[in-house]
């Protein structure tokens, strides 16, 4: 989803804080770079004629005053850079996503997963369908482009509920959706469930 070459990807952050039950990264220590490390590197890219960055951070800025400081130096400095990143519908406010934008942020990636509450709070997403409806609705009124990311066959996701994951998508006109399969990943707590179930071997 970069807009233009060369483009780079920066790492700010490793790991996740969040909890979702089907995923490795809540399981890892979670660490993050100095916002004067980060920059450092964003100058270096920038002398190199690097425009374009992919923050490849499972959540872009979980911290909300990192997210501003970093935000603000990129605007300050005149770093002039176009970039997208993944993020959380339950940190998409007004505000934060217009200083986003304002930093260069055009397109932003969502982890729906699925159109069912009921799925969502299973597996430990801890975001409402009320949420991400928000979430989509104000990032079209701001200009910013959308991906919608979803998981589907989840052990507990059935026929209807993959239905209402679709016209969910369909629903919310994400710019891009991306539907993948339910993979128990290793060492997530999902895959623990999946073995006493007897589902994988």
């Amino acid at each position: 989803f970069i807009k233009g070459s060369p483009f780079a990807t920066v790492l700010t952050d490793y790991g996740c804080p969040y909890r979702c039950s089907f995923c490795i990264m809540g399981t890892l220590s979670y660490k993050w770079r100095s916002i004067d490390n980060v920059m450092k590197e964003l100058r270096y890219l920038k002398s190199l004629g690097i425009n374009h960055i992919y923050f490849d951070d499972q959540t872009f800025g979980v911290n909300k005053t990192r997210r501003t400081e970093l935000c603000e130096r990129i605007i300050n400095e005149g770093l002039d850079l176009k970039w997208c990143c993944f993020f959380r519908v339950d940190l998409a406010e007004e505000n934060t996503l217009l200083l986003m934008k304002k930093a260069g942020c055009h397109t932003v990636m969502f982890g729906v997963e699925s159109g069912s509450d009921e799925i969502l709070k299973r597996y430990s997403k801890d975001t409402t369908l009320e949420q991400i409806r928000s979430a989509f609705a104000l990032c079209k009124k701001l200009g910013f482009r959308t991906v919608a990311t979803f998981v589907l066959g989840l052990p507990d996701d059935r026929k209807e509920t993959i239905m209402e994951t679709i016209r969910f998508a369909k629903e919310i006109e994400p710019d891009y959706a991306s539907f993948n399969v339910y993979v128990p990943r290793m060492h997530t707590k999902l895959r623990r469930e999946a073995l006493e179930k007897g589902l994988v071997s």
